[in-house]
């Protein structure tokens, strides 16, 4: 090899090495060349990443349609990085579920989030429960299912427990002292008392169940106003004469103070709104104080309700929804039309609330995590031509409800499209004539309860 030659190649890997130094720095830094190059963008650029976090276990994530990595098995976690600053598609995949999708934008030196992903089976399993349920109703705890069976000839109210996983029966038509008595109506008192009422032509009954005894005990309810000597009663059933709730007689107020139409609790306080349209708060029948500075107006043969979450009141109109905050000075009306609705989400931090064709959420505290809100801001999630007749919370990041005849979750993450799940049709586990259902979710064991013509069945969303 010649002296010249040698200068040669010296020279020539000096200069690759000149030439190669900084773009592998500038590299190992995370700079790319931004190519194809988009309108108003620089050449070179710093990357960034795309961070999820999802259930189940070990699922796919994919970017602009290719495989990109797997989520981490104990923390169910994946970061992609080097992500050029553009809008991407990311998608979440698992077989036997389905797949979340969304664009969304990386930034230079910044990772985008998407910490709260839930994929939904792709065919539920559902097994049945009980059958000839005309009806169900759930306990204020969550934790008990009242059921309505009814086989043709009769008719008697069932317990579901649901940390137990047993049905036993509560009490039946052969408990009233009417001849042929027909059921017509019942409500939870509290977490361990059902009240149940029947009539026959002439007359009606009403008991309260108390759950918690073993045997479950029967007290048939009577109005003060009746006599009840020489009434005789159905074997081991005592009568009690049941005064009038705190609240349920507005006619004993004081004179000159604002009477009540709706009332609500929380925390223990009490509050009433009246009909000088304010929100009063009134302890142990003591004067009443304005628990708001704001007011609306008021007809006082419509129907109110007043509900309390965290810092704010809700009160329900049959035409609007409005909501104030305790240290507020006016109401602002969040639904336009008339709330079938309202539920806070188990964390307690957000409210959803529904109509017959929309469905919102009101944020109760600022939200920091992606896609953040400030305390009061409502976020839209979908309207829909059918008729939205129930709503939960699936858990604190995922709606599930009924619409027409489908059971189905939405996410409450409105960056680019909302992710929609399909869980059940109620003409497709319950018949033909079962166009629609009802439902609960059990947010604790993500067990779906559905009432599908007159066969509950449930299923579990965890598994």
């Amino acid at each position: 090899m010649t002296k010249g030659f040698r200068t040669f190649l010296f020279a020539f890997f000096l200069l690759a090495f000149a030439v190669a130094a900084p773009a592998i720095a500038l590299y190992a830094q995370g700079y790319r060349l931004n190519w194809p190059i988009e309108p108003g963008k620089k050449l070179i650029v710093k990357t960034g990443g795309f961070f999820a976090k999802a259930y189940p276990k070990q699922i796919d994530v994919y970017v602009n349609g290719r495989a990109e990595k797997q989520t981490d098995f104990f923390f169910d976690s994946a970061l992609v990085t080097n992500l050029l600053p553009r809008q991407h598609l990311f998608e979440i995949k698992k077989t036997g579920y389905q797949t979340w999708a969304k664009n969304l934008e990386v930034r230079e030196k910044e990772v985008v989030e998407a910490k709260n992903i839930f994929l939904f089976p792709e065919l539920p399993q559902f097994k049945t429960l009980e059958e000839n349920i005309a009806d169900f109703s759930v306990s204020g705890d969550r934790q008990k299912i009242a059921l309505r069976h009814e086989d043709g000839t009769s008719w008697n109210i069932k317990l579901y427990d649901i940390g137990r996983a047993v049905t036993a029966k509560l009490a039946g038509q052969s408990n009233f002292a009417l001849k042929d008595p027909e059921f017509s109506g019942w409500t939870w008192i509290d977490k361990n008392t059902i009240e149940i009422s029947a009539k026959s032509k002439d007359a009606s009954e009403t008991y309260l169940i108390a759950i918690d005894k073993n045997p479950p005990q029967l007290v048939k309810k009577i109005p003060p106003e009746e006599e009840p000597a020489g009434k005789e009663e159905p074997e081991e059933i005592s009568a009690v004469s049941v005064a009038p709730a705190a609240g349920e007689n507005a006619a004993e107020e004081k004179p000159g103070a604002p009477r009540e139409l709706a009332r609500g609790q929380n925390g223990g306080a009490d509050y009433y709104l009246a009909d000088d349209g304010f929100i009063y708060n009134q302890e142990n029948g003591g004067e009443p104080a304005l628990a708001a500075a704001g007011r609306i107006d008021v007809a006082a043969e419509a129907g109110y309700k007043l509900e309390i979450f965290g810092d704010y009141f809700f009160v329900a109109a049959e035409d609007r929804l409005m909501a104030i905050r305790k240290d507020g000075k006016e109401f602002e009306k969040i639904l336009d039309s008339a709330p079938r609705g309202t539920k806070m989400a188990p964390n307690g931090k957000r409210v959803v609330y529904w109509s017959n064709s929309e469905i919102w959420i009101f944020h109760l505290e600022k939200k920091t995590d992606p896609p953040a809100a400030e305390a009061g801001e409502k976020t839209f999630i979908a309207r829909f031509s059918e008729k939205i007749t129930d709503c939960d919370w699936f858990n604190s990041d995922y709606l599930i409800f009924t619409a027409g005849d489908r059971v189905r979750t939405a996410e409450i993450d409105n960056r680019d499209k909302i992710n929609f799940a399909e869980i059940a049709e109620f003409s497709k586990i319950g018949g033909e004539n079962s166009s629609e259902g009802k439902m609960f979710m059990d947010q604790d064991k993500k067990i779906l309860y559905l009432l599908a013509g007159k066969t509950l069945r449930q299923t579990n969303l965890y598994e």
